[in-house]
């Protein structure tokens, strides 16, 4: 754990960071924690009683996790310390990026253009062609919900939603996108439990709670 903590303060350092994100200049510490621990043992690291080794391991993890480690990062997003709760946040996201195939992120770029253009039905069916081909990633069907709810398909989103949180339960973001989906068809109950779960996933994300108190104000 020593050795860890080490290479960690010596990234921040040497990166001349002040917040506990992710640096891009990572690579000579990263590789020094790849000699040292194997991705098991940082898993095993989230467990620890030091918050300062929790906020270690999840960084480490962004750059030599997989999406086997999401869950057990997700944990962490309610974590009792906020350093260690951005830096799971930034470790999954992270981890979600570095594991799409090059064709995956470049159709999910070009399926992002199309939306942008009010392109939907293009969208929407490139996005549908991105699920058949990655049918066991949270994140395609997170993006189709979205392609979907601009399109005003509410119910269709919401199966997307459903979908993403089967893959991911510690997916705030479709939380939040699902109540916002329920809170359109006026279902506002349903909606503020959804807000409430997200904002239990993750009580830093701004959105769900922006959401609470607009339907308290209503």
């Amino acid at each position: 754990m020593a050795k860890l903590l080490r290479f960690f303060e010596n990234h921040m350092t040497q990166s001349g960071s002040q917040v506990h994100g992710l640096s891009s200049d990572a690579s000579k510490w990263i590789t020094a924690v790849s000699q040292n621990y194997a991705p098991s043992t940082l898993k095993r690291l989230l467990a620890s009683q030091q918050c300062d080794v929790r906020q270690a391991a999840a960084w480490a993890l962004s750059y030599l996790g997989d999406e086997s480690h999401s869950n057990s990062l997700g944990l962490l997003l309610r974590d009792s310390a906020r350093k260690v709760r951005t830096c799971a946040d930034d470790a999954r996201r992270a981890i979600a990026l570095r594991t799409q195939s090059p064709w995956h992120r470049k159709t999910a770029l070009h399926v992002e253009q199309l939306l942008a253009d009010g392109m939907y039905s293009s969208a929407t069916a490139l996005a549908t062609h991105l699920v058949d081909e990655a049918d066991t990633r949270w994140d395609v069907y997170m993006l189709r919900a979205w392609v979907r709810f601009s399109d005003g398909d509410i119910e269709a989103a919401i199966v997307d939603c459903k979908k993403t949180l089967a893959l991911d339960p510690f997916c705030y973001r479709a939380c939040v996108a699902l109540g916002q989906c329920l809170w359109h068809l006026g279902r506002d109950l349903a909606a503020r439990e959804c807000y409430c779960e997200a904002a239990r996933i993750y009580p830093d994300w701004v959105p769900a709670k922006a959401a609470l108190q607009m339907l308290t104000n209503e």
